[in-house]
């Protein structure tokens, strides 16, 4: 079913996805639309009507079939609106072109499963005073934030004066900036598009802008939430202590979380290659969250059990949400140290254990030595007494 499923949505597409008409009191319009035969087959397609003023929509075909020569076939609707609509606003009807097998017609019944395309048509019946629509989209271009404001003047009478007051907030509520837009004046039913620019010197990370559209003593709000920068975690640093070959090794990685916001289920993946280019590790730390600007520590473990010395290449990936951070890397292993090479185009890890047995054995005759020194100037002092 699953795959019977999956062929079917793609087998058959619609174009125009919506049309947009005003309206107008007895308007007569005929609106053209296309249903693509996507994989070229032999089918059926029934048309139907639904939704608000699905009676002003007449069709002039509700039924056409398709050969597996045929691309695409184009078809009509008319549209015949009433003098007058008491309610003001937005009106939707949808054409819903449903496919079905093509001897359906003959058989009369059909037991499976079907697919189905919709046309949309919005028809807007205008406010009697002045009423404003707007939305909000945001650019990002050379180090500076733009911000198109569409702006629809959606009743009968003209609006003088329209602008837009930006302020932008960060995740956590604050407000780092006010910015303005350009003036424009708009007809009734007309659209226009107002612009400003944010010249930003903040961290990355999430923002917030509410939108407050002024237009001839009367307001209109909308918001967006938008991103500056880029998501970006950084490796600081990778420690391996304690190392000796054919045991586990601990890669301590710090890691940067160069974003304004909280990142969470990040996790680092480290995965060695052969000389023969085959993956010989792969492996991750667990899962962990980082705060806003701040500084973590994952830590991943390998079994070098079976490893002889040498130098691999091998990649180290840094996963967060739907981001990754891929970086090719070398190995240097020997007896008691691992090198990773190539991080940020140097060596960034070369650390032997600090506390290895040669060290214990140093601070152990030490120990020893001042013990006897000690014992010898109380035996000497414990004579002179007597």
């Amino acid at each position: 079913m699953v795959f019977v499923l999956t062929s079917l949505v793609s087998a058959i597409g619609i174009t125009p996805g919506r049309t947009t008409i005003n309206f107008e009191p007895g308007l007569h319009q005929e609106v053209p639309f296309s249903i693509i035969n996507s994989e070229k087959k032999d089918m059926s397609v029934i048309f139907t009507v639904k939704g608000d003023l699905a009676e002003s929509i007449t069709l002039n075909q509700a039924y056409a079939e398709f050969s597996s020569s045929e691309d695409s076939k184009s078809f009509t609707y008319i549209v015949d609106l009433p003098q007058v609509i008491a309610k003001p606003g937005l009106y939707e009807v949808e054409i819903v072109a449903l496919e079905m097998p093509k001897d359906i017609k003959e058989k009369g019944t059909f037991v499976g499963a079907t697919v189905s395309v919709v046309t949309q048509l919005h028809i807007y019946v205008p406010y009697p005073d002045k009423y404003l629509e707007a939305e909000v989209n945001v650019v990002e271009s050379e180090g500076k934030e733009i911000f198109f404001i569409p702006i629809v003047n959606r009743g009968k009478l003209d609006i003088v004066n329209a602008k837009a007051i930006i302020d932008i907030y960060t995740s956590l509520n604050e407000k780092v900036a006010t910015i303005e837009s350009n003036t424009d004046s708009l007809m009734s039913l007309e659209r226009k598009e107002l612009t400003a620019e944010w010249e930003f010197n903040v961290a990355p990370g999430k923002y917030l802008a509410k939108v407050t559209v002024v237009y001839d003593n009367e307001v209109v709000e909308v918001e967006k939430e938008f991103n500056v920068g880029k998501m970006f975690l950084e490796i600081l640093e990778i420690n391996i202590r304690d190392f000796e070959l054919g045991s586990i090794a601990k890669f301590d990685a710090l890691v940067e979380n160069k974003w304004s916001n909280d990142l969470k289920e990040i996790y680092l993946n480290i995965i060695v290659y052969n000389d023969d280019g085959e993956i010989m590790a792969d492996f991750k730390s667990p899962t962990s969250n980082i705060n806003a600007l701040s500084k973590s520590e994952l830590v991943a473990y390998w079994d070098t059990a079976g490893v002889h010395e040498g130098t691999y290449d091998g990649k180290i990936i840094l996963k967060y949400g739907e981001e990754s951070t891929d970086r090719n890397i070398q190995m240097k292993i020997t007896d008691d140290s691992i090198e990773v090479i190539g991080l940020t185009g140097h060596v960034i890890v070369k650390e032997k254990g600090t506390f290895n047995i040669n060290n214990i054995l140093i601070i152990l005759v030490i120990f020893l030595i001042l013990a006897n020194i000690f014992w010898f100037v109380v035996i000497k002092r414990m004579k002179k007494g007597k």
